[in-house]
């Protein structure tokens, strides 16, 4: 019973670290981003992390900025003048970002300073209004005499397109002010985080002092603990964060109305993330992985093969040589990015119990510089998290942050992590390695199953709406999710009824878990072009970074890979899994 209790609350604690990942923080929606291309240097100042000091952008001055472009265009004004106007505002909106990112970061690095809690609730809320302001500049743009002009020489090819009627805008007063109801809930869920108390043998503690001390329990009473304070912590919180969840959920579905959405999870495909693929696409995948990789979830749990994985530990400085290692043995964009990521120091990988549990990388735009964000556990698997994350820095890096959907982000990081499991020779001993690539195909297994488990568990909590949703509700939703998916062992219940308080994405970025089975199909096919013959599948990885192809569907198959959603796509890759942990009877007969 033991091991099982170990394999229960490991993945819960895996639910944690696959909460974040490849945010852009500073990311204000839509087509803006359009024009992060126009660098041509990174870094130009050369300065480090620690002289990229945030200041609170001056709102007056940008909505300024923007009024004069369209004054300008009222007035008749030349082309040139209008450019050295718009250059001044996608400054600002360069400088707005990056402030954006950096609150970000510095409120996950601590989730209890007030300072960086305040300023990351009051520019996530302001940057609705930015949004608007320049969604307003850009209609202004593209419908004036000098649309034509821009379009061929300042912004992309199709902007009078994108922005030819105004009422198509999904910017106006409802949205705007629901985004910024939006984001004040983020924050009340964020300080709700920051340093959660319980109460244990009589006196309120820090949850996460506590559960920090009791996880280096080395007896049975001490694992029991280390139990107890976590189901006490899940029974503290429960309601208030189901408060803050279904008041967002009303929120998005009252947003997906003021922008003529069917519904918040349309809109968040549409709007949120610009998918080419439908929420019946998604589902029908979602009912596949049931289908074809439950069976193999559960025949590998009942077998307890998560226990034979043993992870070395492993400091933040050896973690940094490994991944400096690593991006040598890979070479092309990985060097280089690499020493670019070193030489500033743009990335945060120590260890704090009042670090955000997460992981991500964002763009700071002002600097042209990407980042990373990690919460290590201080063993070897995070060097998979850290190989993940620079899968997206090394993307970021090379295409100045392209504006792409997330489906293709993830393609990118998801694909390295497994694709660096065939260069890490001299990074760590062979059996450290060997143990990461079995971790990593179950790891691939738990991906699928888990965040279609929440993709599911998400879509039918909106499909019940805010209205009819409690605390209770919610957990009943969850516990079901489990069992459907094959991770609920028959008494642990209350421990899974939970798992989705731990979920940063459904809080932050809804709709967002589905891409993460969605890319590790795409990911997977890269992997084994590079088993079948070594640095086919890097060639191909390369080969897709450049922005060739505008969607995700169209980069994947163009590029001659399968669509994720190809009938018996899953098959093939429930048996490429299989293969590798050690299933040898027909699949069929897994269940």
């Amino acid at each position: 019973m033991k091991k099982r209790v170990t394999v229960v609350i490991s993945l819960l604690l895996a639910l944690v670290l696959l909460s974040g990942c490849g945010i852009p923080g500073g990311d204000l929606g839509d087509k803006l981003a359009k024009l992060v291309g126009r660098a041509d240097e990174h870094n130009p100042d050369g300065l480090k992390f620690s002289e990229m000091h945030y200041v609170r952008p001056d709102l007056d001055k940008l909505a300024a900025d923007v009024a004069a472009v369209k004054d300008a265009l009222e007035s008749g004004a030349k082309l040139k003048a209008v450019e050295e106007l718009l250059d001044v505002c996608m400054d600002d909106y360069d400088e707005f970002s990056t402030m954006y990112s950096l609150a970000n970061i510095y409120n996950s690095k601590d989730l209890r300073d007030e300072y960086y809690a305040g300023e990351y609730e009051w520019i996530s809320t302001e940057s609705a209004n930015v949004s608007q302001l320049f969604d307003e500049m850009y209609y202004a743009c593209a419908g004036s005499d000098l649309g034509e002009k821009l379009e061929e020489d300042y912004f992309w090819e199709g902007f009078c397109e994108d922005y030819a009627d105004p009422d198509d805008s999904y910017y106006n007063d409802e949205s705007v002010a629901l985004m910024q109801r939006e984001s004040e809930l983020v924050s009340r869920y964020r300080d709700l985080l920051a340093d959660p108390v319980i109460e244990w043998q009589g006196e309120e503690v820090s949850f996460y002092e506590l559960f920090d001390e009791l996880s280096n329990y080395s007896d049975i009473q001490g694992y029991y603990d280390y139990l107890d304070a976590l189901l006490t912590y899940y029974r503290t919180y429960n309601e208030p964060l189901a408060e803050v969840y279904i008041d967002l959920m009303r929120v998005r579905e009252d947003m997906a109305g003021a922008m003529d959405f069917s519904s918040a999870e349309e809109m968040e495909f549409v709007f949120g993330f610009d998918r080419d693929y439908t929420p019946e696409d998604a589902a029908v995948f979602v009912e596949d992985i049931k289908t074809h990789l439950v069976p193999l979830y559960i025949w590998a749990d009942e077998l307890g093969l998560s226990t034979t994985v043993s992870y070395s530990p492993l400091g933040t400085d050896e973690l940094y040589t490994a991944l400096q290692g690593v991006a040598d043995n890979i070479g092309r964009n990985c060097t280089e990015a690499f020493s670019f990521m070193d030489k500033y120091e743009l990335c945060d990988i120590e260890p704090s119990v009042y670090k955000a549990d997460t992981s991500f990388q964002t763009y700071l735009s002002l600097y042209d510089s990407p980042f990373i964000f990690l919460k290590p556990e201080e063993t070897t698997r995070d060097l998979v998290t850290f190989v993940h994350e620079f899968g997206h820095f090394t993307d970021a890096y090379t295409n100045y942050d392209s504006a792409e959907t997330i489906d293709l982000a993830e393609v990118y990081s998801q694909a390295l992590e497994f694709l660096s499991l065939s260069h890490m020779d001299g990074v760590l001993p062979q059996s450290d390695v060997d143990m990461l690539r079995t971790g990593k195909m179950l790891d691939a297994l738990d991906t699928f199953i888990q965040q279609a488990s929440l993709a599911d568990f998400e879509s039918k909590a909106h499909a019940i709406g805010p209205d009819d949703l409690s605390a209770e509700k919610l957990n009943e939703l969850a516990l079901q999710a489990a069992k459907d998916f094959g991770f609920c062992p028959q008494g642990f219940e209350e421990f899974m009824q939970y798992f989705w308080m731990d979920i940063t994405h459904l809080f932050e970025y809804p709709f967002y878990v589905i891409s993460y089975p969605v890319s590790l199909d795409v990911a997977m096919q890269l992997y084994v072009m590079e088993v079948e013959e070594e640095g086919k599948g890097l060639d191909k990885y390369f080969e897709m970074m450049p922005r060739d192809y505008d969607t995700f569907m169209e980069t994947v198959t163009e590029n001659g890979l399968e669509s994720p959603f190809a009938e018996g796509g899953l098959a093939s890759i429930a048996a490429v899994i299989a293969d590798t942990i050690g299933y040898n009877e027909p699949l069929s007969q897994a269940a």
